[in-house]
Parts: structure tokens; C-alpha cells; sequence
């Protein structure tokens, strides 16, 4: 499986490159411009044409992030991946949970590889910066449950890393979950503060 990233064709390339051709679905994590632009592209450099997954930007997406996938994905739906092992030859299988978790976009998904206890979480959970939540596409109450969704996910396949689209690897998933919801609901408390203050105009 691949995430395509953007319309840029060296990027693209790259990825036929580390995967050898050997691309049998891509999967966008949601609709954003540097998220599923290079599907299209990516697609057409493999022989096979594997299907492009993902689900269908909301109606609240603004132009540039529109996007349809070939199939749309469930939440819970599982992607298998059978292969060898490179060095023992084995058959080896991965799967892919998928993991509805609108909030910073409508249509975001994350995906869980059971065999492996990762979660990769696309541009819900970051590492070193703060995930954008922009109105309408955007909903921070979405946000919310769907990072207690993601601690779930994590506390059932005993998850310990979690892979964002952007930033390194981030150990202690429960606990980088647990954080990252802190702070949030500590933002959006001093914002309310802030307008219980001065609920005719700017501070």
C-alpha cells in the first residue's frame, strides 16, 4: 500500500521506486493538497493500476481539496496485504484498519497495521506542530472524539508508535494522545475565558 502525497512527480517516483512497482492500493488519508493530489500520478506508473481508497471530500471542502476515490472506505474496514519476507522467504500478511477520524478534515482517515502495533496517522496526530482544525471541513468537537477513538485503537492493538505525515515517529502513543487532548480542551477553556470577558469584542 501506498499514500500518494502531492502531484509532484519526483516524489512520485520515489515511491515507485521503494516499493519496486509492488503498489497494490493507495490509500489518501483525506483530501488535502499535499495528501491526495499524486494519487492520480502514482496510479498511472504502475501497470496494474491499483485502485485509489480513501473517502470523498465533504461538500465543506474548499476546491483545492476535492477528491474522489475509486472506492470509499468503512470505518473498521480491513486491508490485507499478502507478500514474502525478503530474508526468510516467508509468507508474511499486513493489515490495514481503517480508522474514521473526521475533525481535521472531514473525510480523514487514519489506518492501524495490526501485524505491527502502529498507527499511522496521517495529519490528525503530528509530531511537532499542531494540527490545523478549520471550519467547516474542520470541527474540533469531531477532533476530539476521534482522538478518544485513536486511544482506543491503541489500548486494543496495544499500540506503542505512532506514524504522522508529518514530524518523526512518536513512541508512547497512549500517553502522546492523552497530551495532545490536554491541550486542546486547555486552548479552547482560555478561549472561552477570554470571550466570558469580553463577550462584545476583541481583548
Amino acid at each position: 500500500a501506498s499514500h500518494p502525497g502531492p502531484a509532484d512527480f519526483e516524489h512520485a517516483g520515489r515511491l515507485w521506486r521503494a516499493t519496486q512497482g509492488d503498489i497494490r492500493m493507495i490509500v489518501c488519508t483525506h483530501s488535502h493538497s499535499d495528501h491526495s493530489p499524486g494519487a492520480q500520478p502514482l496510479q498511472a506508473l504502475c501497470p496494474h493500476k491499483p485502485p485509489i481508497l480513501g473517502l470523498p471530500s465533504a461538500p465543506t471542502a474548499r476546491p483545492p481539496a476535492r477528491f474522489s476515490p475509486d472506492r470509499s472506505l468503512g470505518d473498521g474496514e480491513r486491508l490485507v496485504l499478502d507478500g514474502f519476507d525478503a530474508e526468510s522467504g516467508e509468507a508474511v500478511t499486513h493489515t490495514l484498519r481503517v480508522v474514521h477520524t473526521p475533525g481535521h478534515a472531514a473525510n480523514h482517515l487514519c489506518l492501524v497495521l495490526e501485524e505491527d502495533g502502529l498507527l499511522f496517522s496521517g495529519d490528525h496526530i503530528l509530531n511537532g506542530s499542531t494540527t490545523v482544525v478549520d471550519p467547516p471541513d474542520g470541527n474540533m468537537t469531531e477532533y476530539l472524539d476521534s482522538l478518544d477513538a485513536l486511544d482506543e485503537a491503541c489500548a486494543e492493538g496495544n499500540i506503542e508508535y505512532i506514524l504522522p505525515a508529518h514530524g518523526h515517529v512518536l513512541g508512547g502513543a497512549r500517553g502522546a494522545i492523552g497530551r495532545l487532548k490536554s491541550h486542546r480542551l486547555q486552548r479552547e477553556s482560555k478561549i472561552a475565558r477570554a470571550m466570558r470577558k469580553a463577550p462584545a469584542g476583541s481583548m
